[in-house]
């Protein structure tokens, strides 16, 4: 039975971290839609909010119950537990802190480097010999600096082969139409790749390092997917064919359409509709905080159409596992807490034990309280603020990122999501500029601060931990 501080003092932290967690990762997954207008900002929300729900609860159960960062010897605080769950409560404390406050000024990081820095920081503090694993510190902060990098490369050559492929065609609009097979055939085998190798451990214990099985498995899914959109066009062709003729019947007769209000015959080759001609201009491409709410979205050309639905493919796979392998975050901790005797014996069997479904719900629930209160500050920071977006360039943005973390998974290189992502954004911008494009701009600014939310957020995390730690050791323990 746990001890009353246990759950009166542990389920509070869990959620404020998961709460904080939600809320600021959704950046990862929807930022890049609502940067491109394919959803509006309260869509995104909602979407986004309902796959992290369903991945936490689906699959959180099989990934639930880990001790972010594996930085510990659990098994020297075997004689006294209580000092071993005391130091999960003041990481959790830390961690949820500092990613709460880096989500209230929109910065997106990585609420898992604040879980590892507060577990490092207390463990020394508690002044248990051979209580850190310092064996792979290097690697990890190794990581941690290269996550950026890493995805700026990505990002760069998945938006120069975009380009290449489809931009700068002689027709860009036939080749977006003649390769989007191919294109929604590799994003939905980088989907099922990214599940694979970053979903449960049931799954990558399956697939144990053999990477040849995924990729092939991936491809294997992505072509069925494309044959399943495939047939789905021809049994629905009659009813484009009608839906097309009822569209030109009211451009000519002035009559309102049911997919936009004011949208123009033609757009400009970024797919964004130009001043006076549509609801949604050419300076809302880059707006703070998408279209607004009411508005319509707009109607993307024939280059930048094809995108969308392969940007939303990408972005909800990344929700999907976000939701189920960041629910350990917080409540694996709070499993500590619960039970820390179960968690040291099991750690010493190289296992984790189950959690409670109860504890399962209340990440699940901060997830989605997080994301509809505070997701809209760092999705407008990752959709608009860095650099304007296009569906072609979020959908070179979000699979670079992919790309980037699956990579660096095989190398065995631990990255962040986030920071990927923001890399990615960058290279993307980079690739646009060697290749010509006009008006493509990086606003200095803005990431100079959340590189310094970045540097910051870690020692803070550790600061707060162990300011946490004493005054709870002194009345607990």
């Amino acid at each position: 039975m746990a001890n009353w501080w246990a759950v009166g003092l542990g389920a509070p932290a869990a959620f404020l971290l998961a709460f904080s967690n939600g809320a600021n990762d959704i950046a990862n997954s929807m930022g890049t839609i609502v940067g491109a207008n394919a959803m509006t900002m309260r869509q995104a929300l909602i979407s986004g909010a309902v796959f992290e729900f369903v991945g936490a609860m689906a699959i959180g159960p099989f990934v639930a119950g880990s001790i972010a960062g594996g930085q510990l010897h659990t098994s020297v605080f075997s004689d006294d537990p209580k000092l071993f769950a005391l130091l999960m409560l003041s990481a959790l404390i830390g961690a949820g802190g500092t990613t709460l406050l880096a989500t209230l000024y929109g910065y997106p990081i990585s609420a898992t480097h604040g879980v590892i820095s507060g577990i490092i920081a207390v463990a020394l503090c508690t002044g248990v010999p051979g209580a850190l694993d310092t064996s792979g510190f290097s690697h990890t902060l190794f990581g941690w600096v290269a996550s950026p990098v890493v995805g700026m490369l990505a990002g760069m050559v998945v938006s120069g082969a975009v380009h290449q492929l489809v931009i700068a065609a002689p027709d860009p609009v036939k080749a977006a139409k003649k390769r989007q097979p191919l294109l929604l055939t590799l994003t939905a085998a980088i989907s099922f790749l990214f599940l694979l190798l970053k979903g449960p451990p049931i799954v990558t214990g399956w697939v144990d390092k053999r990477y040849w099985l995924a990729m092939g498995l991936s491809l294997l899914g992505g072509m069925l997917v494309t044959a399943a959109r495939a047939v789905w066009s021809l049994l629905h062709a009659q009813d484009e064919v009608l839906l097309n003729r009822h569209e030109k019947s009211c451009e000519m007769t002035g009559c309102a359409t049911t997919s936009t209000t004011s949208t123009p015959t033609s757009l400009p080759e970024d797919g964004c509709s130009e001043k006076g001609g549509s609801d949604v201009t050419r300076s809302d491409c880059g707006s703070d905080m998408g279209l607004e709410e009411g508005s319509s979205l707009p109607k993307f050309d024939g280059v930048q159409q094809p995108f969308v639905s392969l940007l939303m493919v990408a972005g909800l796979t990344v929700a999907l596992a976000h939701g189920a392998n960041d629910v350990g975050n917080a409540v694996g901790p709070l499993g500590v807490l619960l039970d820390p005797s179960a968690v040291i014996a099991a750690a010493s069997h190289h296992g984790h034990p189950s959690l409670p479904i109860a504890s399962l719900l209340l990440g699940g629930i901060a997830f989605v309280v997080g994301i509809l209160c505070l997701g809209s500050r760092t999705i407008s920071t990752v959709g608009s603020k860095i650099t304007a977006l296009t569906p072609h360039r979020s959908f070179a943005t979000q699979i670079g990122a992919a790309v980037a973390v699956l990579g660096s998974s095989v190398l065995g290189l631990p990255v962040s999501t986030s920071h990927c992502l923001v890399g990615a954004v960058i290279g993307v911008s980079l690739a646009e500029k060697l290749c010509g494009v006009p008006d493509v701009d990086l606003d200095l600014n803005v990431l100079r601060k959340i590189v310094i939310g970045w540097v910051v957020t870690i020692p803070l995390a550790a600061i707060v931990a162990v300011c946490s730690f004493f005054p709870l050791r002194w009345a607990f323990h």
